[in-house]
């Protein structure tokens, strides 16, 4: 792979990158013909891959790091299996790390809610034939713990009409969550990763998702923070943000058995998405 796109250079080590569920990740290091050290990042869609098919996620890379947003530079994709057994994707590595300091988590949420309005605000020209993200009834019908805890949930969730988003289509992320978001030292973002779940439709979704990873690490008013930072720039309709808080609730329960997670975390993070889906009950309800 280095002496295909990289002529001349030599590879000098190579190590597993962790913490992503959907693609094998490895950090390649290598030395350039002129003697100067290079690192790109090689992601590799494994067998539990779900996301975009190949050439859809590089064309979207493409178009986002064009319109000026932190990600990473795509460089290369290749889906014959020639080199490697799965579809893989070539990207420039960004140095930094995904974790936020205790006594800094204010400031890092409130720059968070900057880059999501950003993205949302990004032009929807030149990128390729993404999902659309519009009404998050069925599968929120589908995901709904079974538990007659929800049963007046489920009944007035069937009986809504009218819930698809009529609003302005956005560019959403689909998984921005702390571990997605790479960090220089003086706390500001240097890339988002991870767009295999890159779609169009109703802003809301992205926000609810985020609140609920929030909520997990930074608890309740790491949340709301989050909320009202984003609040600031674009308005929040409570309804539709009860939709989606409720579907991200349902969707980490139903998923997250299948996320390797220690007991201890899973535990907690089962009782957070459970009240998030009891407090969108509430909203839901009136």
């Amino acid at each position: 792979m280095v002496a295909k796109h990289f002529p001349g250079a030599r590879l000098a080590s190579f190590e597993r990158l962790t913490g992503g569920v959907s693609a094998d990740v490895t950090r390649l290091d290598m030395i350039l013909p002129d003697g100067t050290h290079h690192s790109v990042v090689l992601r590799e869609h494994a067998a539990r891959h779900d996301g975009h098919e190949l050439a859809t996620e590089f064309q979207a890379l493409k178009t986002i790091h064009a319109a000026g947003l932190a990600v990473p530079k795509p460089l290369a994709c290749d889906d014959t299996r020639s080199i490697l057994e799965h579809p893989w994707l070539l990207m420039e590595f960004v140095d930094g790390s995904t974790q936020i300091p205790e006594d800094e988590a204010g400031a890092r949420i409130d720059a968070m809610a900057a880059y999501l309005f950003g993205l949302h605000a990004t032009p929807l020209t030149d990128l390729p034939g993404l999902p659309l993200v519009l009404d998050p009834i069925p599968e929120l019908l589908e995901w709904l713990p079974e538990d007659a805890r929800w049963n007046g949930l489920r009944a007035r969730l069937r009986d809504l009409e009218g819930t698809q988003y009529v609003g302005e289509r956005v560019l959403i992320h689909g998984d921005f969550w702390p571990e997605n978001i790479i960090w220089d030292e003086v706390g500001s973002i240097r890339a988002v990763i991870d767009w295999e779940d890159a779609c169009i439709g109703d802003p809301n979704a992205d926000v609810a998702f985020s609140c609920l990873e929030l909520r997990y690490v930074h608890g309740k008013d790491g949340e709301q923070r989050f909320k009202r930072a984003y609040g600031e720039r674009r308005a929040i309709e409570p309804f539709r943000f009860a939709l989606w808080q409720a579907y991200a609730g349902s969707h980490a329960y139903n998923h997250m058995g299948r996320w390797g997670l220690e007991p201890g975390r899973e535990r907690h993070m089962r009782g957070i998405a459970l009240e998030t889906i009891a407090e969108a009950a509430e909203v839901i309800g009136r």
